[in-house]
């Protein structure tokens, strides 16, 4: 047992004596405190075989993400600057488009070349198709073929004649009429005619129809002819007027069969659909610019190294590409120039950075993110046709093969919940990267801190601070740990607490000073801190009620912490014991009610344990035994008041009173030593508190577990007040140590016989029990 003195609680910080502002100090140029996490990000990043993504695991405001971001951008310089990708048109099926790999940079010249050259290329056409030599050309094989036409038309109707009958070709087509005497007949004189006559006429006109039949067929044949030898002449000479800038353009990327390829098919479309120079509904520089455009789906022409791509705004298509649609005249219409590239596509070749939370809250990314990761192709498609919402056709563009090194950032439950309840999670995530809440509290790391502050104070513009400003600043890091030998890696708070000491002091001082930072200190706390103060003024109006003075029978004071997401803080709760002879044993009132978790419940059957094997050598303990935190309805977890509940049973079962001015926070085993719990600050503040509220008389304080003795890290008014002996701290290693500051009389050890020492504390609880046995066992034999 010892009670601590305020040169106990006191932290100091040296730092060297050249130190007088921030302004003298070296920036910080390394990430600091987070060695281990450094290694596995190294490793990870060293493994290209596929399943070697990442999860950084850490608590919120430790820097992960901007270290990962650094640390990333640094890493990717020393890598090669990954390829460029376009997509193009598909001319022998325009729904599937082909995707094309490029040295970086050569996306963007292929899709200027290609414009240029599509421009040039119309307008030669054009040109050519409006020469002289191309009309001469086409005239005379227009004339050519009219002349054919016309010498077997003349011999078609002269094979006519022969027979009787008179062939007209009119614009509605061919007509045959009989010829009688020399004369063409009408309808009407030929009804007067003969039967012999007209049957005679019928056989002959048979014969003219299988003469006009096969004539037609042969002009049909030449109309063909025509049209083909047209054909040929336009894919000649406009052959003859790409093919310097086809030629042209495949120099430029010589290097790169996929797009000597695609240039062989544009050469061979353009040639096989050279009638849109000849239509009046289609424009050749529009279709042109449909077939013949390059969609530069990934550019890559501004990077140094690989890319490192964080995607905060985390969806399907976002992250995996989709495809747009244009609506015309009431329909949608895309085409491979509507395809767009996701965070995936542009981290191809680099390092993909995620939130953990936003992947597994969005519909379907994160089975869409292990398939990809597992194939290690990407398949653009919309999530509605994914999950079957649409079934119209669309366009299916060639999967995009991937080589990105996913990062994702989290808190340490999301690792543990993926690991327990997905299977394929480890097979895609083997390195786990971790980062530490706290490093060690040392010369070297409190420097580190320095220029931490130097940084953040350049970066932002704000003051400088001077010596006593850095070194407050770092007991408030210390302060976050809580834990005096560890300092807080939680930089986001800290650089939050820098900008707002700079604000305090901006109108009042030229440096910040430690006074700024102790204002913005309590400033951040006081913005969350309407419930605390709720429950401490509950706590002094008596609406919750705490006593800190006098003494009590199986009463006492313990120590909790509430949290919510902005805030912890102590909460004293009054614990109360009360005994009666019975068998109904060890009662948890809040295990009964429901209230009461696990851990809680572990502990109450500790304090069984060591009742039994304290006191319960000689007969057995028969009690009735009830304990319960009072006005708290909430659940209760953990053993961290296991002492007070062991202490109040105790005061209880022996009649002693307990001193209410103190409060007590501490585990215990079955042997009856204290352990050591959490939130020690939480704890001795919120009660401090309250006795200031009500007055310090000088027999205010708590009592905690010895090995929670580097986890005092307290306000300075606390310290001064424990200076002046108007609050105590009292660290115990076991419970008859607590027995003795609660109740001031001595605990009292076993002796040879079995018994404790005379007039003490436990001799008086043995005793006690013993009566309740008796007690017991006198009805029973009463009742038999």
């Amino acid at each position: 047992m010892k009670e601590l003195k305020s040169k106990d609680l006191k932290i100091s910080i040296r730092l060297p004596k050249n130190i007088k502002t921030s302004e003298c100090i070296q920036e910080l140029s390394v990430f600091i405190g987070q060695d281990e996490a450094i290694k596995s990000l190294e490793r990870g990043l060293e493994i290209n075989t596929k399943g070697y993504n990442i999860f950084v695991s850490g608590l919120t405001d430790t820097g992960r993400r901007t270290f990962v971001k650094r640390f990333l951008a640094e890493k990717s310089l020393l890598k090669n600057v990954p390829e460029d990708w376009v997509y193009v048109n598909n001319f022998e099926n325009y729904r599937n488009p082909n995707v094309i790999k490029l040295k970086a940079g050569l996306g963007k010249l292929l899709k200027k070349k290609l414009k240029e050259s599509r421009e040039i290329i119309v307008k030669s056409i054009i040109a050519v198709f409006q020469s002289e030599d191309y009309q001469k050309r086409i005239s005379e094989l227009q004339k050519k073929k009219n002349e054919e036409k016309s010498k077997y038309l003349k011999e078609m109707i002269d094979k006519a004649r022969k027979l009787d009958y008179d062939v007209k070709i009119t614009q509605a087509g061919v007509s045959s009429s009989p010829i009688y005497k020399g004369k063409t007949l009408t309808k009407e004189v030929y009804e007067t005619l003969p039967e012999d006559i007209k049957k005679e006429l019928d056989k002959k006109g048979e014969k003219v129809v299988d003469l006009i039949n096969k004539y037609i067929l042969k002009l049909s044949s030449i109309d063909r002819d025509s049209i083909q030898m047209i054909n040929d002449l336009n894919r000649d000479v406009a052959k003859f007027s790409i093919r310097g800038h086809i030629k042209e353009l495949k120099e430029y990327f010589s290097d790169n069969k996929e797009i000597q390829n695609y240039l062989e098919r544009m050469n061979e479309d353009i040639l096989d659909n050279l009638n849109v120079f000849f239509s009046n509904e289609l424009s050749p520089d529009k279709n042109f610019s449909q077939k013949y455009s390059v969609n530069l789906f990934v550019d890559n022409s501004s990077l140094e190294g690989c890319p490192v791509i964080e995607e905060l705004n985390v969806n399907y298509s976002n992250l995996f590409g989709r495809i747009e649609y244009e609506s015309k005249m009431g329909t949608l219409e895309t085409d491979y120039r509507m395809i767009r590239a996701g965070a995936f596509h542009r981290a191809n070749g680099g390092y993909l950075i995620l939130d953990a939370r936003t992947v597994l809250s969005e519909p379907y990314v994160w089975e869409k993110l292990k398939q990809v990761l597992s194939s290690s192709l990407q398949t653009i498609e919309n999530l509605q046709y994914r999950i079957g919402l649409v079934s119209t056709v669309s366009l299916k563009p060639e999967p995009v093969p991937l080589n990105t090194k996913v990062i994702i950032i989290g808190e340490p439950w999301i690792y543990n919940r993926l690991s327990l309840l997905d299977p394929d999670f480890h097979k895609l995530f083997k390195i786990k990267a971790e980062f530490d809440w706290e490093m060690d509290f040392n010369p070297e790391n409190a420097m580190n801190i320095c220029r931490f502050i130097c940084s953040t104070v350049k970066e932002n513009k704000l003051l400088h601070f001077d010596r006593e400003a850095l070194k407050e600043t770092i007991k408030k890091a210390i302060f976050m740990a809580g834990n005096r030998r560890k300092i807080s890696t939680k930089f986001g708070k800290l650089k939050q607490l820098i900008i707002e000491s700079s604000a305090e002091a901006n109108e009042s001082s030229p440096l910040v000073k430690a006074i700024h930072v102790k204002k913005a200190w309590n400033g951040i706390k006081m913005r969350a801190s309407l419930y605390k103060e709720k429950m401490e003024n509950a706590i002094y109006d008596n609406t919750i009620y705490i006593d800190t003075e006098g003494e009590k029978i199986g009463e006492i004071n313990g120590l909790t912490v509430l949290e919510n997401e902005d805030i912890a803080f102590g909460n004293p709760v009054k614990i109360i014991a009360k005994v009666s002879s019975g068998s109904k044993g060890f009662i948890d009132i809040q295990k009964e009610t429901g209230l009461g978790g696990k851990i809680h419940h572990k502990a109450s059957m500790t304090i069984q344990g060591y009742l039994n094997s304290n006191f319960g050598r000689d007969f057995p303990i028969d009690i009735n035994a009830f304990i319960s935190f009072e006005q708290v309805y909430g659940k209760i977890e953990g053993d961290s008041a296991s002492v007070a509940e062991l202490v109040a049973l105790l005061s209880s079962i022996s009649e002693i009173p307990l001193k209410q001015s103190i409060a007590v926070t501490g585990s215990i085993n079955q042997s009856g030593l204290v352990q050591p719990v959490g939130g020690i600050p939480f704890k001795i503040e919120g009660f401090y508190n309250i006795c200031k509220k009500r007055g310090l008389d000088g027999s205010h304080g708590v009592i905690i577990p010895f090995s929670n003795i580097n986890n005092l890290v307290l306000p300075d008014e606390i310290i001064n007040d424990i200076s002046k002996s108007r609050f105590h701290i009292w660290t115990i290693e076991n419970v008859d140590e607590a027995i003795e500051i609660l109740t001031g009389k001595k605990a009292g050890k076993r002796i040879n016989s079995g018994k404790f020492e005379k007039n003490s504390f436990n001799e008086r609880v043995k005793s006690k029990l013993e009566n309740f046995y008796n007690i017991l066992k006198k009805d029973d034999k009463e009742k038999h």
